[in-house]
């Protein structure tokens, strides 16, 4: 009798250290993913900057087409609200959504597939 009672506490120790190891690598992957999305805001803010500068050599260049200065503004502006206050939250460490990355990302593709290649 003793030794059912001792293999139950046994298997329920095992089942309940799995169970928590299960929940730590859960935690894990989510922290992970966490650092990736804070990672890619972060690299996308630094590639808008960059982007945003030959935005505005565009805008000033003397030949540039009006009607496009104005659509790339219009899409770098789109980008600039969807990406800026995503930094800010990476920045202070905050949960970043994978839905609100995409966005500010796929906002930023298309700003820049509006600049002129030269």
């Amino acid at each position: 009798m003793k030794t059912k009672s001792l293999l139950r506490g046994a298997l329920a120790g095992a089942l309940l250290l799995s169970c928590v190891s299960l929940a730590a690598c859960k935690s894990d992957a989510n922290a992970s993913a966490e650092v990736k999305r804070q990672q890619t805001v972060l690299a996308l803010g630094a590639s808008y900057d960059a982007a945003a500068d030959l935005a505005l050599a565009y805008e000033r260049n003397p030949a540039a087409d009006p009607a496009v200065v104005t659509k790339v503004k219009d899409g770098f502006r789109i980008a600039h609200d969807k990406i800026k206050p995503l930094q800010t939250a990476a920045d202070a460490g905050d949960p970043l959504s994978e839905a609100e990355v995409e966005a500010a990302t796929a906002a930023f593709q298309a700003a820049q597939k509006l600049l002129p290649a030269h």
